[in-house]
């Protein structure tokens, strides 16, 4: 099944990202198993976000590669949040220049699966979306998206806002950018 995996490193550094990146001699691609990875600052920190054919090809990559040279570089290991994926519109090619993380708190696959056709008719990738992905997390419906710019992701809320506000949340959605 595929997963989508985000870990936080606190306190950590581009510089040191950048270190481990280049400890694990990938050439740029990802690992076997590997379908997307985005990185970026997030809250003082870095925030990796990956998803992968499954968790094990995930667990396989973290032990043989991640833990050794978080190690080596002198961090702490990240926090780790796991999404079963339960849908996805894979990655188009163009690098996400902006990503967000959406929790839709309350929200069941049937819930969520209603309020999708209506935020996206047709199953259509709206303008300036990368990747897509969602599944439940944290008591109620994630979403995870990767955008060509922040601005593309602001003009798709501004026209599907108003049908998000609609939906049967048990409280308001948090949206980490």
């Amino acid at each position: 099944m595929t997963v989508a995996l985000v870990l936080d490193f606190a306190g950590a550094t581009k510089e040191q990202y950048d270190e481990i990146v280049e400890r694990m001699q990938l050439g740029g691609h990802m690992a076997p198993g590997g379908q997307v990875r985005v990185a970026g600052s997030h809250a003082g920190g870095w925030r990796v976000i990956d998803v992968w054919d499954s968790l094990e090809a995930f667990e396989r990559f973290r032990d043989d590669q991640i833990v050794p040279h978080v190690q080596a570089v002198g961090l702490a290991p990240p926090h780790v949040r796991t999404v079963d994926v339960d849908d996805e519109m894979t990655d188009d090619g163009r690098s996400a220049a902006f990503v967000q993380y959406l929790i839709l708190p309350g929200l069941d696959r049937a819930a969520f699966r209603t309020l999708h056709d209506e935020v996206v008719p047709g199953g259509e990738r709206p303008e300036g979306l990368t990747f897509h992905i969602n599944g439940p997390a944290d008591g109620g419906w994630c979403v995870i998206d990767g955008w060509t710019s922040k601005e593309s992701r602001e003009r798709f809320m501004e026209r599907t806002r108003h049908i998000i506000e609609k939906a049967p949340l048990s409280g308001p959605p948090t949206i980490d950018e």
